[in-house]
């Protein structure tokens, strides 16, 4: 009979890896990985699905119990709810006989959701705290029944096989096959001369990337066993892939990064959605015309609808010099217009930009006053005035605590002067004031979304996203449509503070709700009750003839469908 093994996936979040859903993270992959090496009967549970289950059984049954979590940059989550420190504890108080090992990023610290500090765990009870990698680290225990915390692995051939075995977990993954796997480019910081101060990628003393073969050998395990989404997020910098180290850090190579992308489009030829994550802007200020190029292939090779998040954290000259912060504010400035330039008009028409810019600002840096918090204001004020586009804007507040990190050293004597009423207003003004006009921007009326997952419905609106790297949310006006429904494309109709609405394409419009046709834009009621009565039409002129106003379809005119 094969041993028993319990892995449970607490969900991670941190500065250059995500794993809630539909993200998968490579932590449970890699540690499924090698649980199928070994020959072991795998359960796997995700924290929303552990809660559902008989808890007791599934500890005591087991030889090993392995448990993956924690979050050093918590935000809002929708696809699901992080492990909790009372369910850990609870975890724990269950008498079990198998071995019981803890990893990921939970090893620094502990972030509650909203806090400002991370919390050091009192774990006491787990049998091996893996401060090294933990797949590494169980590997070595199930060859040679010793345990070694603080074990590390390199990109050898051990790993990749871990990689690719790891695969299957997908397919036991609630949310399949509507999942995204998070895939592993490199680790550490590619800043080869110190660190921003509260980052814990910054910890990873050397950084070290992950061969192409290695990568195209996972995506093709994972699309093979029907993963169609990928996102590199498991790298603190995409533009350092491949490049060639000097003085200034790492330069760009656009090849090595050509190369990637078309060796995982050949293994998955048929993929819906290849995005990528983090972006150091400090590339593209140090190496213009490299980073132009590199930025022209991801373009090019990746899926629309994709986001280069940029690390501004806060543009005023003397908080960025204090904790060490990657550019300054026309470094920012040529960073989102050299993006723009080149990913703002690729893919499209209808569709969404190849390519656009995420801002990343952070609340809580030392040395930081309300001067702080203006410079950031003109900063997006000027980015509106020149027309430019940025997908999104998270502003989070730093997680103090985090081991390793030089932020608890220097915190104390520059603390940060923002009163947290200050920060609230100015992160309100944001919301009201700027993410409506680049919303617009990114996907003005008519743009096609495709492939919306319905998650929620509240009358006849019907709330959803796209699989991809900080999708949008989109409501969708239809009817006789259920939760978990895909919606294969939506037209953008309207727009609000942070989400679209849209009707489901092409328009039946024989058939279609009195909803959908007022939602488009300029009809209202009175006309949509008038096309209603004189239904059905044949083509788009009787359509036309039936408005008082002929041109306000005119717009949609390839959107419509008179089949019915």
């Amino acid at each position: 009979m094969r041993p028993k093994a319990l892995l449970l996936d607490g969900y991670v979040d941190e500065p250059a890896c995500f794993g809630v859903p539909p993200y998968i993270s490579p932590y449970v992959r890699y540690v499924y990985g090698v649980l199928s090496y070994y020959n072991f009967d795998i359960r796997y549970e995700t924290a929303d699905s552990w809660r559902k289950v008989d808890n007791e059984s599934a500890i005591k049954e087991s030889q090993i119990i392995v448990i993956v979590a924690g979050m050093t940059v918590p935000g809002r989550y929708r696809g699901g709810s992080p492990i909790t420190l009372s369910e850990i504890k609870r975890i724990l108080s269950i008498p079990r006989k198998g071995v019981l090992f803890m990893g990921g990023p939970i090893l620094h610290g502990y972030s509650l959701k909203g806090g400002t500090k991370a919390i050091k765990l009192d774990l006491h009870g787990v049998d091996c705290l893996c401060y090294g990698d933990i797949e590494a680290v169980l590997g070595h225990f199930l060859k040679t029944n010793e345990i070694d915390p603080c074990r590390k692995r390199t990109y050898d051939n051990d790993f990749s096989l871990w990689a690719s075995l790891g695969a299957e977990v997908v397919i036991k993954h609630p949310w399949y096959p509507w999942i995204i796997a998070e895939i592993e480019l490199s680790r550490g910081c590619d800043r080869l001369k110190g660190h921003c101060s509260f980052c814990s990628e910054g910890t990873i003393k050397k950084y070290e990337e992950r061969p192409i073969k290695s990568i195209s050998q996972e995506v093709k395990a994972l699309y093979q066993q029907g993963v169609k989404a990928f996102r590199l997020g498991r790298c603190a910098n995409i533009l350092a892939f491949g490049g060639t180290k000097n003085d200034k850090g790492i330069m760009p190579n656009p090849n090595a990064i050509e190369d990637l992308y078309l060796s995982i489009r050949t293994e998955a030829p048929d993929l819906e959605v290849l995005h990528t994550d983090n972006c150091n802007p400090l590339s593209i200020v140090n190496y213009p015309d490299e980073a132009a190029s590199a930025l022209e292939k991801i373009a090019t090779h990746n899926t629309e609808g994709d986001v280069l998040s940029l690390g501004l954290e806060n543009l005023d000259p003397k908080v960025a010099k204090l904790n060490n912060l990657k550019v300054d504010y026309r470094g920012a400035l040529f960073a989102v217009q050299l993006i723009n330039q080149i990913g703002n008009h690729t893919k499209r028409p209808k569709g969404l930009p190849a390519l656009l810019p995420g801002l990343n600002f952070l609340y809580g840096l030392p040395g930081e006053d309300r001067e702080s918090l203006d410079i950031n204001k003109r900063f997006l004020e000027e980015l509106i005035y020149e027309g430019l586009a940025v997908r999104r804007i998270n502003i989070r507040q730093v997680i103090g605590g985090l081991e390793g990190t030089y932020f608890s050293q220097i915190i104390k004597d520059h603390p940060s002067k923002i009163k947290e009423r200050e920060f609230h207003k100015w992160k309100d003004w944001v919301r009201k004031e700027v993410d409506p006009v680049f919303l617009k921007r990114v996907a003005p009326t008519g743009t096609i979304i495709k492939d919306v997952k319905i998650e929620e419905i509240n009358g006849h609106i019907c709330y959803g996203r796209p699989l991809g790297s900080y999708p949008l949310l989109v409501g969708v006006i239809a009817e006789g449509i259920k939760e978990g429904d895909v919606i294969p494309q939506v037209m953008i109709t309207e727009h609000g503070r942070r989400s679209v609405t849209g009707v489901p394409c092409p328009i039946r419009v024989n058939s279609c709700s009195i909803a959908t046709y007022e939602a488009l834009p300029g009809i209202g009621r009175s006309r949509a009750k008038r096309l209603l009565l004189k239904r059905p039409f044949t083509n788009f002129e009787e359509v036309c003839s039936a408005l008082d106003d002929p041109s306000l379809l005119e717009p949609y005119r390839e959107e419509l469908d008179f089949s019915d």
